[in-house]
């Protein structure tokens, strides 16, 4: 299977440096223009199956993207960043909160183990299903993150921060399926 990340186009949320989480915030125009661009890029690939996050910024990217159904998949849903959201991440623990070996959650929001499990049973379950397909998963950039780190370990330091996800950003990953 060959799985597609991409990360939705900017947000007013991001604008103004606010953690927005599983919470809603609108595309800007720049936003709408990131996404334009990244599908002329996308224009050649041939997309068997495109999964979304249900929150509309991503749903939104994607429809713009393709013209193909779009299945929404709760599991690509940001992360809950509880008493995080609509903060800036300075202002909180966000180092903490996104350090595997730590695994905080005295924010009230998903630690990053239950993110990595969610991650991983989407992951399982896509290439179990679809071994063989090309499939665009439309994200978050805190569920692009776990992806990435799911597929290619977490680093020593626990630290998942060090990774960026531009907004528009497509990662692109080769999984196997195991023989049993």
């Amino acid at each position: 299977m060959k799985l597609y990340v991409m990360r939705h186009g900017e947000t007013i949320t991001n604008t103004i440096h606010l953690i927005s989480g599983n919470k809603e915030t609108d595309l800007t125009k720049k936003g709408i223009k990131q996404v334009k661009e990244a599908k002329k890029h996308l224009e050649d690939i041939k997309f068997d199956y495109i999964f979304t996050s249900p929150l509309s910024r991503a749903r939104i990217t994607a429809s713009i993207v393709t013209n193909k159904p779009i299945i929404i998949d709760k599991r690509l849903i940001e992360r809950d960043y509880g008493t995080f959201d609509m903060r800036r991440k300075n202002d909180v623990d966000y180092d903490g909160f996104w350090n595997y070996h730590k695994n905080l959650n005295d924010n009230n929001g998903e630690n990053i183990k239950d993110l990595l499990k969610r991650v991983e049973n989407l992951i399982n379950d896509l290439k179990n299903k679809y071994p063989d397909k090309n499939i665009l998963l439309v994200t978050h950039s805190g569920v692009a993150r776990a992806i990435h780190y799911y597929i290619t370990g977490i680093p020593k330091d626990g630290d998942l921060t060090t990774l960026e996800i531009p907004n528009c950003s497509v990662r692109v990953y080769e999984i196997k399926k195991e023989v049993k």
